[in-house]
C-alpha cells in the first residue's frame, strides 16, 4: 500500500473519531490535535507578499452564521483550500449566548483549524456584532438566515450591556483559545452605538482577559469611523493592531487611519475584489496600495469547493493580488 494511501485512510479515520467524539459532548477540543505523517505535509512557498503585506487571514463568519458547513470533510477540504489559497490565518465568529446554530461544527472547525496551523481571529456575528451579544440575539427576532435584520434594542449608555460583552467575550476566550480577538464588529463610530467611555471599558476590562490573545480593532464598517475611534477613545493604549473594514470605498481615508494609528500594524478587516464602481479600485486593491500590513479576506470561503477544496477563479485572483 502506498504511502499516500495509507496517510488518507488514517485521516479519514482520524476524522472520523472527532465528529463522533465531539457529538458525544465530552471531549476537550484542545486534546482533539490529529497526528498525521510528517512527510506528507507540504511546505507551499507561494513567494512574498503584495505591497506591504505581512500577513492575510481567510473568513468563514458567513458559513458558521448561515450554518453552511455540516459536514466534517467539507471542513476539511475546506481548509485544503485556505492553504492553497495561501492564508496565514482564518476568522471565525463570536456568537452571542446561545445563538451558535452549529456549536460542534463551529468547535471541529476551530480545532482542525489550529492543528492545521492556522492563526484564529475573532469578532462578532454581522453589523452592530457587540450590540447583538449586549441584546443576546443573532437576527434580532427570530432566527431567519435568510433575514439577518435587527441587532435589539439601543445599547448606547447601558452598563449592564457594557458588562454583558464583557463577560461574553471572556467566556469565549476561554472556550477557545485563539490569536487576537475584536469585540466589535460594525459598531459605528464613538456615540452612535456605544459611548467613548463604554467603549473604553469594554477595552480595558479584556485588556490582558482573553486568555492570551491580542487585542485588536475597532473593526468599524468604515475607514473614517475607524479613525474616530482611534483618536476619540482610549484603545490605542489596548490594541496590538488597528483594524476597519473600508465598505463604503472611502479609498481617500485610508492615510489618515494609518497616520491615527501610528506606531500599530494596520489591517483591512473586511476586504473583497468586488468593482462596486467604476471610477474606483477595488477595496483589496486600494488596501493593497494604500500600504496596510494585513487583511482579512471577507467571505473567502465562498471560493473553495466544500467538495474537492479547490480554489474557483475568484479565489485564484485574491491569491494572485495578494502574492507578487
Amino acid at each position: 500500500m502506498k504511502l499516500s494511501t495509507k496517510y488518507n485512510m488514517a485521516k479519514i479515520f482520524l476524522i472520523t473519531f472527532i465528529s463522533f467524539t465531539l457529538s458525544c459532548g465530552g471531549v476537550d477540543t484542545d486534546e482533539l490535535i490529529p497526528l498525521f505523517p510528517q512527510e506528507e505535509v507540504e511546505e507551499i512557498d507561494n513567494g512574498d507578499f503584495a505591497g506591504n503585506l505581512q500577513i492575510v487571514l481567510g473568513d468563514i463568519k458567513q458559513a458558521q452564521i448561515l450554518n453552511s458547513l455540516s459536514t466534517t470533510l467539507q471542513v476539511e477540504n475546506l481548509l485544503t483550500g485556505f492553504k492553497a489559497l495561501g492564508v496565514q490565518g482564518i476568522r471565525i465568529t463570536i456568537f452571542p449566548e446561545g445563538e451558535n446554530p452549529n456549536e460542534e461544527m463551529f468547535d471541529y472547525f476551530y480545532t482542525r483549524a489550529k492543528a492545521e496551523g492556522f492563526k484564529i481571529m475573532a469578532n462578532p456575528a454581522l453589523w452592530e456584532g457587540a450590540q447583538r451579544i449586549a441584546n443576546k440575539v443573532l437576527h434580532g427576532t427570530v432566527v431567519d438566515p435568510n433575514n439577518q435584520g435587527a441587532a435589539g434594542p439601543s445599547v448606547l449608555g447601558n452598563d449592564e450591556a457594557t458588562q454583558i460583552v464583557i463577560n461574553r467575550i471572556k467566556e469565549f476566550a476561554t472556550q477557545y483559545e485563539v490569536d487576537w480577538i475584536t469585540p466589535f464588529n460594525e459598531d459605528g463610530r464613538p456615540g452612535v452605538g456605544w459611548s467613548t467611555a463604554q467603549i473604553n471599558e469594554i477595552y480595558s476590562a479584556l485588556h490582558n482577559n482573553v486568555n492570551g490573545a491580542e487585542l485588536i480593532g475597532p473593526c468599524t464598517w468604515g475607514v473614517p469611523a475607524g479613525t474616530l475611534m482611534l483618536t476619540q477613545t482610549d484603545i490605542k493604549q489596548y490594541i496590538t493592531v488597528a483594524t476597519t473594514h473600508n465598505l463604503g470605498f472611502n479609498h481617500d481615508s485610508w492615510p489618515g487611519f494609518i497616520e491615527a494609528a501610528g506606531d500599530l500594524p494596520v489591517w483591512d478587516s473586511e476586504v473583497n475584489n468586488n468593482a462596486a464602481f467604476s471610477d474606483r479600485a477595488t477595496r483589496i486593491d486600494a488596501a493593497i496600495s494604500a500600504g496596510v500590513n494585513g487583511l482579512v479576506l471577507y467571505d473567502s470561503w465562498r471560493t473553495i469547493s466544500l467538495t474537492d477544496g479547490s480554489l474557483n477563479n475568484n479565489g485564484v485572483i485574491l491569491k494572485n493580488k495578494i502574492y507578487e
